[in-house]
């Protein structure tokens, strides 16, 4: 059998593993992938295989081998000359030293990313890495820098016109406002998501978007300087989690519906509707209890109670 049909047989065994599961299986043969590779000269192949065991061993959890076998990799496209491949490899070190809390070494090779991906013209993987970039200062707790990167990738996405990347950055801009304390920003971003999701018809990440809006204008109705302006925010963040709620029944996501339930409750009694807060606080329970959640039973009980004293507080007669 010649080296090509080898290499065939054994990423077929590969292909075959990995589509059962068998991840040490896959890894034996992909590291006799590279061996073969190394023995007849094939510096692309042997880089490819090398970068395929980084991503085994990734899906694995074991990040620290990943990137033993992302930097064997990377050798290779250098020596080859692969600059996208490079620029790739590179993005994805970064990302994994991002997860193990190595965060200079994160921005480092996300910049040498970003260096590569502006010299080669890759609009796509400079949006990428500069979004990625951003997601470590928010680690840092450097929003205003955090901010600035995502705001570069909103606009690449743009560019691209990629509205799945575009709603997912503009989410992370969101974020980052929220560490910011810019809640009325962050809830800006987050409304173009919304647009986009359900112009895409996708439920789920919709639902997401729109409870995070109305917890938003929950807090800026918490913080308002006029009871007119609290009002006006509680009516828009009741507004936007009745939908959510009415998108996680829909779904058949009960957890979310309970929660939502007493998002609902908290806003009621907010703005001093306390019998319908009280009647979501009990649905919130009922349903939590059902699901078996007992950590936020006492939380809502205490709210029920609470609720109920203000309501007969503000019912009761003038004393004389």
């Amino acid at each position: 059998m010649t080296d090509t049909n080898d290499s065939l047989e054994l990423l077929r065994q590969v292909r075959l593993a990995l589509q059962n599961n068998r991840y040490e299986d896959a890894i034996t043969y992909l590291k006799q992938t590279v061996q073969l590779a190394h023995r007849v000269g094939d510096l692309g192949a042997e880089g490819r295989h090398l970068g395929n065991l980084a991503l085994i061993y990734y899906r694995l959890s074991q990040p620290e081998k990943a990137l033993t076998y992302f930097k064997q990799a990377l050798d290779r496209a250098r020596q080859e000359g692969d600059r996208a491949t490079e620029d790739g490899l590179l993005g994805n070190m970064g990302n994994i030293l991002r997860e193990l809390n190595r965060y200079d070494e994160a921005i480092e090779y996300l910049n040498h990313a970003l260096l590569i991906a502006h010299e080669i013209g890759d609009m796509r993987g400079r949006g990428i890495w500069l979004g990625n970039l951003g997601l470590v200062y928010d680690d840092l707790r450097q929003p205003d820098k955090a901010v600035e990167l995502h705001r570069e990738a909103v606009e690449i996405a743009r560019t691209l016109q990629d509205r799945r990347g575009l709603a997912a950055r503009l989410g992370n801009v969101g974020n980052s406002y929220v560490s910011l304390g810019d809640y009325a920003a962050a809830a800006d971003n987050f409304k173009e998501a919304v647009e986009i999701f359900q112009a895409l018809g996708e439920k789920r990440e919709l639902a997401l978007r729109m409870g995070i809006i109305g917890n938003l204008h929950s807090e800026m109705g918490r913080a308002a300087a006029s009871t007119d302006e609290a009002s006006a925010h509680f009516i828009t963040a009741l507004d936007y989690y009745n939908q959510t709620l009415a998108l996680a029944r829909e779904l058949g996501d009960r957890d979310s519906e309970a929660q939502l339930l007493r998002s609902i409750g908290n806003t009621l009694g907010n703005s001093g509707q306390y019998d319908e807060a009280i009647q979501h606080f009990r649905a919130s329970h009922k349903l939590f209890q059902a699901l078996g959640q007992i950590d936020p039973l006492a939380e809502l009980q205490s709210n029920i109670e609470l609720a109920t004293a203000y309501r007969d507080q503000v019912n009761s007669p003038p004393a004389n």
